[in-house]
C-alpha cells in the first residue's frame, strides 16, 4: 500500500472508530449528565485514562507514578464532564453568532467555572504535578513510551487552562449578552 493511501486509511478508520465509540460513552455521560462534552474531549479523556491504565501496571518507579496521575486526572475528569466542558458543545454555534434562548442551560455551568477558578487551577496545578513526576520516573526508567505520555498529557494540561478554560468563560459573556436578560 501507497504511503499516502496508508495514512488516509488510518485518519478514515480513525474517524469512524471516533464516531462509533462514543455511543455506549455518551449513553452513560447522558445518565450523569444532561449535557455531554465535546466527542474530541470525551475521546481524548478515554485514551489518557487507557494509557495511565497501562503505565500504573508498570513497575516503580513508573507504575506508581502513573497511579498517582491517574487518581487526579480521574477526579479532574469528573468534574470537568460533570460542569467545565458541557458548554463547549455550544462554540460552533455561538461561532456562527447565534445564541438562543435553549442555550441558557450553559449559563450555570460557565458561572460555576468562573467561580471555582482557583480551584481548577489547583487541580491542573496537582496534576501536572504528577504527569512530572511521572516524566522523571519514565526518565528514571529509561521508559521513552512513559516520557512521551507524560510529556504530551502535561501539554493537554496546559491546553485546558489556557485555552479551553477562557473560552468557557466566552461562552457565558456570550450568552449573558446575546440572551434576554430573564436568563
Amino acid at each position: 500500500m501507497h504511503p499516502r493511501s496508508r495514512a488516509v486509511f488510518g485518519i478514515v478508520a480513525l474517524a469512524a472508530a471516533a464516531w462509533a465509540v462514543p455511543c455506549r460513552t455518551a449513553i452513560a455521560q447522558d445518565k450523569a449528565s444532561a449535557h455531554p462534552i465535546p466527542q474530541s474531549l470525551r475521546i481524548e479523556q478515554k485514551e489518557t485514562v487507557e494509557q495511565l491504565t497501562i503505565l500504573a501496571a508498570k513497575p516503580p518507579p513508573v507504575g506508581p507514578a502513573a497511579k498517582e496521575a491517574l487518581t487526579l486526572l480521574e477526579r479532574h475528569y469528573a468534574r470537568e464532564r460533570d460542569f467545565i466542558l458541557p458548554p463547549l458543545t455550544l462554540l460552533p454555534v455561538l461561532a456562527d453568532g447565534k445564541a438562543t434562548p435553549d442555550m441558557a442551560w450553559a449559563l450555570p455551568m460557565t458561572e460555576r467555572v468562573k467561580a471555582e477558578r482557583e480551584q481548577i487551577f489547583n487541580e491542573h496545578s496537582e496534576v501536572t504535578e504528577a504527569l512530572n513526576a511521572l516524566l522523571v520516573a519514565a526518565v528514571e526508567a529509561n521508559d521513552s513510551e512513559a516520557k512521551e505520555f507524560a510529556e504530551s498529557a502535561a501539554g493537554d494540561s496546559l491546553t485546558d487552562l489556557e485555552i479551553l478554560e477562557p473560552a468557557i468563560l466566552m461562552i457565558g459573556d456570550t450568552l449573558r449578552a446575546q440572551l434576554p436578560a430573564a436568563h
